[in-house]
């Protein structure tokens, strides 16, 4: 009941859900999975699973979709007391749609199935995972990656994941024999009911006629919750109760449960409850109980790393699917073997604070109404750690820092200012130069994507989006400037993207709103030049080509040839006056010309137009180091420039194609390519053309704190 991730070889793993979400992912990183699982997979009936939206998004980047074996949407939540006194009934639709991927119920057997047949299967690609029934690990020689099964055999690889469960052969191995799983003063029930059936009964078919409703009765130590799975045609109960009431001799996950001690143990709730509990058939009856464990001291052990209850078997199981995920992503194919360790204690550390973390909400949600510790916990600050969560993300990003750091410090460094030189702000004498004639048009594709994704652009942790979810609104723009009095009446063109409703947080714990800009590309090196000095923008050097026609415009940017953006925007039709933009100022660097709605609606009421950008000065001759680093925001009120929109033109569809190229291709900017090619889009929500005259130049911009 193991698993062994191997370089490019074979990689070993028990067949529950984490295991196997393991396999399959590391399986389309180009590995060779096998599986030993100690049992003969026997079919399960009894249970189903919460899929969250942090779990849900990486079921879907592996191939899985819940809804294709049942999974049915959380709808709403209703709670009653133990007397049947309605606290709270919450339509749940708005509330969830902040996250990227919905929050569904399905079926243990529906997931497990599916997962199972993805990693197997001949017809996908990569090599087939092999599994073996039937086959109990009982020892692991960790600084071989060698397995022993029961049998006597052995088999080796590049790395074990022991993914074997509560029982766990491997975690002490890891954590050593002191580490143990222990009762957490609960057990649970667990067993289901047509839907069907108790829709017939004329005083229980209330409580269930909504679809994807989750409806709990919460007791001060016993508290029951249902909800529907199997395209709600299944009722999954949980029946939490304190362990003393249940107690056997019997452990395990498939303890038979008597259902005289069921509806004993909930003789205290109204005759809902008691109605429902009497549907109860005995034989698919299962009681288990609740395990809580200390914080493991490591997660691997030379080359034998732990997965999902193996490591914490208190937690929600939809977590074992996000450990799958980093180690996936950790993991590529390209690994070589030597750096193994490295990637692992990579792992341990993406992986064990947010475990501790979980662990500690779970505690706080599953103590007894009564207890000073219930008092301690807030929902919507676990729902939001919670689901607003994206571990390929997370440990992607944490990949790259580890690769970049992995020789030594790196000179992270940006060009710098050749002296007084005349810029936007100034010529040679300090003087400001003047405006008139200067002209734009901006060209803005707005869309709606992953704020998992676009929260690894932020520099520091005092950034953030102003509203949770997974779900945020960025914008690609390029703008063409022409008749500017410091370029001798040229211009230039530059593109980047603009990521709304972000905040930083000052040491003061106020904030300063606005839209942050992680790069702009430009293709004239005199601007590059004095923004970064002077203005500490993420300036780099580009090709930027705009065309035209009727009604459409395409921008591609290039580096000598090779390019790496390709949007068109066609369908672009002329507002009427009324309709356009008349009055404000337009940002060299660009603002947010087109506010919307969503999720960035509070930064919009409040600094939605301002910039925010992050400056790192680079310390000469000490590598890694920086003289100084701090947040710029430039403040779209305090312009000394007056600019206006003459034309607007706004279109009916965008195209945006990206391409990552190569380091051969793309020596200086194949990051920033693959990046930009990294960016989903969800939907498109503006796509417009705005003409006008006055260029700000940006003397405005100031340190935050």
């Amino acid at each position: 009941a193991h698993c062994q991730y191997v370089h490019r070889k074979t990689a070993l793993t028990e067949t529950g859900i984490g295991g196997l979400t393991a396999a399959l992912g590391l399986r389309q990183q180009g590995h060779t999975v096998t599986l030993f699982e100690r049992t003969g997979l026997a079919t399960e009936t009894g249970a189903a699973i919460h899929i969250a939206p942090n779990c849900h998004g990486i079921l879907r980047r592996f191939g899985v979709f819940p809804e294709a074996f049942g999974a049915n949407p959380v709808l709403g939540i209703t709670e009653y007391g133990p007397d049947e006194h309605l606290k709270f009934d919450l339509d749940m639709r708005k509330p969830n749609s902040i996250w990227q991927h919905p929050w569904v119920l399905a079926h243990r057997v529906g997931l497990h199935e599916e997962l199972k047949k993805q990693a197997t299967s001949t017809a996908a690609s990569g090599t087939p995972a092999v599994l073996h029934k039937s086959s109990r690990v009982v020892d692991v020689d960790c600084a071989n990656a060698t397995v022993t099964l029961e049998d006597g055999t052995r088999m080796q690889g590049d790395l074990v994941i022991g993914a074997d469960g509560v029982s766990s052969v491997t975690r002490k191995l890891v954590a050593g024999d002191e580490i143990k799983p222990f009762g957490s003063g609960k057990s649970a029930f667990r067993f289901m009911i047509p839907r069907d059936q108790i829709l017939e009964s004329q005083n229980l078919k209330n409580v269930v006629k909504r679809d994807g409703y989750m409806t709990m009765w919460i007791g001060n130590d016993r508290r029951i919750i249902m909800y529907p799975c199997s395209d709600n045609t299944l009722m999954n109960f949980v029946a939490i109760h304190p362990s003393s009431l249940s107690a056997a001799k019997e452990e395990g996950w498939n303890r038979t449960g008597s259902k005289t001690n069921l509806i004993e143990i909930f003789e205290s709730f109204g005759p809902t409850v008691k109605a429902l509990l009497g549907m109860v058939d005995e034989a698919s009856l299962k009681v288990w109980t609740l395990l809580d464990m200390e914080r493991i001291p490591r997660w691997f052990n030379e080359r034998l790393v732990l997965l999902g209850d193996a490591a914490h078997p208190f937690l929600p199981r939809g977590i074992a699917i996000e450990d799958a995920a980093a180690l996936c992503a950790l993991l590529p194919v390209d690994t070589p073997r030597h750096e193994i360790p490295d990637r692992l204690a990579l792992y341990a550390q993406l992986r064990d604070e947010r475990a501790h973390k979980i662990q500690h909400f779970t505690r706080l949600a599953g103590a007894d109404l009564d207890d000073a510790l219930r008092s301690k916990f807030n929902i919507m600050e676990f729902t939001n750690y919670n689901f607003g969560h994206d571990e390929w993300h997370n440990a992607t990003q944490a990949l790259k820092k580890h690769l970049w750091s992995r020789n030594g410090a790196i000179r992270w460094r940006s060009p710098t200012a050749w002296g007084p030189c005349p810029s936007p702000r100034q010529d040679h004498y300090g003087r400001q130069i003047s405006a008139q004639g200067s002209r734009f048009t901006t060209y803005t594709v707005k869309f709606k994507t992953s704020a998992t994704l676009l929260r690894t652009l932020f520099p520091t942790e005092a950034f953030s989006f102003v509203s949770p979810g997974t779900v945020a609104e960025a914008s690609f723009k390029c703008t063409q400037l022409a008749g500017m009095k410091w370029l001798g009446g040229g211009g230039y063109h530059f593109f980047g993207i603009w990521i709304h409703g972000v905040q930083y947080q000052k040491k003061d714990g106020t904030h300063e709103l606005g839209t942050f800009l992680p790069v702009l590309l430009e293709n004239s090196p005199d601007a590059i030049i004095t923004g970064r000095a002077e203005l500490g923008m993420p300036k780099l050097f580009c090709d930027i080509a705009v065309t035209e026609d009727l009604d459409s415009r395409r921008i591609v940017c290039s580096w000598r040839g090779s390019k790496f953006v390709d949007i068109k925007m066609t369908g672009l039709q002329g507002l009427p006056a009324a309709e356009g933009r008349t009055n404000g100022h337009h940002a060299a660097p660009g603002e947010d010309t087109n506010s919307s709605n969503g999720p960035i609606k509070e930064a919009n009421a409040s600094g939605g137009n301002n910039i925010l950008t992050y400056r790192s000065v680079p310390s000469v001759g000490v590598p890694g180091a920086c003289d100084a680093e701090y947040a710029v925001v430039i403040d779209a009120e305090e312009s000394r420039v007056p600019t206006s929109i003459e034309k607007t033109l706004k279109g009916t569809k965008a195209s945006m194609s990206f391409s990552e190229n190569d380091w051969e291709t793309l020596p200086t900017l194949h990051h920033i390519a693959s990046g930009f090619a990294e960016i989903p889009v969800y939907d498109i929500v503006d796509v417009r053309v705005e003409e006008g005259q006055g260029i700000d130049d940006l003397a405005q911009a100031r340190r935050i704190e």
